[in-house]
């Protein structure tokens, strides 16, 4: 407890200054700083000692900012949302990502499968390569639902290319009743085609001269491939060889 010199009031240990005259506030009873006189003065009328210390106002001690703040830490069941939230948005994206892939990979499959349909589709049911002399057990069945070569009858001509002596002639070729009588007025020479085999488009025959044999090549072999209603093509090739060495494309005349 501290007390003022000036007008004897009491008060705390944390004040220095007296409230009412300023004066600088001593510890009460100190001996080198009360003298006798002072500890009996008497006071002045109206004025009543009193033994309850004066207590200043702390306002401005309690209102004064802190030096620094203190963070409350967080509650172990905020931290535990903050974890479950962020694991759900990782299992998310990870389960996105694999619904994302089987994706691409089912239409990838789709489209492996289609094309792989398509292209059957539109493969040959034939090799290209091979001779459509060939026939399969279906050209077989047609040949023998059609014994004629109906879409071969009538006269048919053109002018042949032959490669090997690289020279032009023409051609005739009548077709009348499984008959297939052939003409070269440029060389001249004539002779008849003796049938091999046939399909609905195709067929392949021997020919045969009978005038002419020092001017053309007996036993040719003649490949002859529907195009349309009114045009043919035909091949020739040397008895025992598939190489073409002259062809022409016939027109229909009657």
């Amino acid at each position: 407890m501290k007390i003022c010199l000036s007008c004897k009031r009491s008060y705390a240990d944390d004040l220095s200054f007296c409230l009412e005259d300023g004066a600088q506030l001593v510890a009460a009873y100190a001996p080198h700083q009360v003298s006798n006189q002072e500890k009996t003065a008497v006071l002045p009328s109206g004025i009543r000692p009193t033994d309850e210390p004066l207590v200043a106002p702390r306002a401005t001690v309690e209102a004064s900012t802190l030096a620094y703040s203190y963070q409350q830490p967080q509650s172990p069941k905020k931290r535990g949302s903050i974890w479950l939230l962020v694991g759900g948005g990782i299992a998310f994206l990870i389960v996105a990502f694999i619904a994302l892939a089987g994706l691409f990979l089912w239409k990838a499959t789709n489209k492996t499968d289609a094309d792989s349909s398509q292209a059957a589709s539109n493969s040959p049911k034939q090799n290209p390569t091979a001779s459509p002399l060939k026939a399969d057990s279906s050209s077989e069945s047609q040949a023998a639902e059609s014994p004629n070569l109906e879409w071969l009858d009538g006269v048919w001509a053109g002018d042949a290319y032959q490669t090997d002596t690289k020279t032009r002639w023409a051609i005739r070729l009548t077709v009348r009743d499984d008959t297939y009588s052939i003409v070269y007025p440029d060389i001249p020479c004539r002779g008849t085609w003796k049938l091999i085999e046939k399909n609905s488009r195709s067929a392949s025959f021997t020919e045969v001269i009978t005038q002419g044999l020092d001017q053309c090549e007996n036993n040719t072999h003649v490949l002859i491939e529907k195009l349309s209603a009114s045009e043919v093509t035909c091949r020739y090739s040397h008895a025992g060889s598939r190489a073409v060495i002259a062809s022409v494309v016939l027109k229909r005349k009657e």
